[in-house]
């Protein structure tokens, strides 16, 4: 047995938990719709600040109204995930848009609106990063032609939120696929979603506001029944339980790194980055048994010849001189962030080919496009100082927990 990082690796496996790795046999392939899958152990916290139960505001994202009844047809040929798994309603999911070449263009959360007149009915929020505003939306219309859609602005009318503790801990232990019906009770809101990106990670909330009431307003009993619900639930302090507290978005981020999950274009660059490097594989953002779409033909070659040279990791950001680091830690009295980017290479001088890129960073952490060659090396102790280009500043990568690890043929 043996970690395998440049080889082939499925949509989703048994994790490992804070560096214990759990036996993966890569014959038997789980998706995310499949209620037989096993339960990956959840993460545990990285730092001492997200230990417990908190909530945070998500920054930098924005959300888009998409509804009509060809909103299902259209989304499911433009994303990489299965969406009729959510028509029906319950739980949202984690997918991509790609370019017709198979790079990554937007990553996005896709919620099914779960309250309205005769529902289910063919409502979505789409949840991606606020710089791709415009460029998301000159994409969707292009591909509209006939159909039968309405596309407008939500952010308006609605909060997003991160929650993570006891409250999803449960979701996640029992094991709703995908698409799974959730009742009302428990649920945590009405549109949102258990993030699948990483096992026990927490609960993706879209909460409206005020302006989201006008979503809800209604004559029948039914309607009226929502209406009340998001009059006394519009803040989310009074939607979780008394023993959460609120952290600063940037301790979204924060948690975020340190777990090495990408999220928007500082770290999954757009028509540059592949979504199998983006690790959307591993973060349930891929369906590979679904029928057409657009950039389909590269994911699917990529994922069934099995070689992936490249993912995004966390790396500890110091500075040339200091002793390398051994594990992952965030100094939040230190400002070590690094353009988005920018190349790696390795300190000696021993190749001028760059080794990674980096993505964001705060503090002194960040996310990295490593080659696995060189997380490898960092994994077996023998970690080579990894400097960034016009910088005095070096990196050391490390492999996140939750990955999962293969049991090559002919390994007893």
């Amino acid at each position: 047995m043996r970690p395998s990082l440049c080889c082939k690796l499925s949509v989703r496996a048994p994790s490992a938990v804070l560096g214990v790795p759990r036996v993966y046999a890569p014959r038997r392939r789980f998706f995310a719709s499949d209620a037989s899958a096993p339960v990956a152990a959840a993460v545990g916290e990285l730092d001492a600040v997200h230990a417990g139960h908190h909530y945070a505001k998500i920054p930098g994202r924005e959300l888009l109204s998409l509804e009509g009844p060809d909103a299902l047809k259209f989304l499911q040929g433009l994303v990489t995930n299965n969406m009729p798994a959510i028509a029906s309603g319950g739980d949202g999911l984690y997918t991509a848009f790609l370019t017709p070449q198979g790079r990554m263009l937007y990553d996005v959360f896709v919620y099914p609106v779960n309250v309205g007149e005769n529902f289910p009915h063919p409502r979505f929020i789409l949840d991606y990063g606020a710089s791709d505003t415009t460029s998301l939306l000159k994409h969707l219309k292009r591909y509209i032609l006939r159909a039968k859609i309405k596309i407008q602005p939500a952010t308006d009318q609605f909060d997003l939120y991160h929650v993570w503790g006891k409250t999803h801990a449960a979701a996640h232990a029992s094991n709703i696929p995908v698409g799974g019906l959730i009742k009302k009770e428990q649920r945590l809101t009405d549109i949102g979603c258990i993030d699948p990106r990483v096992p026990g990670f927490g609960y993706r909330a879209v909460v409206p506001k005020d302006q989201g009431k006008a979503l809800y307003n209604g004559t029948n009993a039914a309607r009226q029944s929502c209406l009340e619900f998001f009059f006394f639930h519009l803040d989310i302090g009074s939607i979780v339980s008394s023993d959460y507290s609120e952290l600063p978005a940037s301790e979204y981020s924060i948690r975020r790194i340190l777990h090495g999950v990408p999220e928007g274009i500082d770290d999954i660059w757009p028509e540059q980055a592949l979504p199998l490097e983006c690790n959307l594989d591993y973060m349930n953002g891929v369906d590979f048994r679904k029928g057409c779409y657009v950039g389909q033909e590269l994911t699917i070659r990529t994922y069934h010849t099995g070689v992936v040279r490249k993912r995004v990791v966390p790396v500890q950001i110091y500075k040339d001189g200091d002793a390398v680091p051994q594990e992952l830690q965030v100094d939040r009295s230190m400002d070590l962030s690094l353009a988005p980017q920018s190349d790696i290479k390795p300190a000696d001088g021993s190749s001028k080919r760059a080794v990674g890129k980096t993505g964001s960073s705060v503090h002194n952490v960040g996310l990295a496009l490593m080659r696995l060659e060189q997380v490898q090396k960092c994994v077996q102790g023998e970690p080579l100082p990894l400097k960034v280009n016009g910088t005095d500043m070096l990196v050391r990568p490390f492999l996140p927990s939750w990955w999962p690890i293969e049991q090559e043929e002919g390994d007893a």
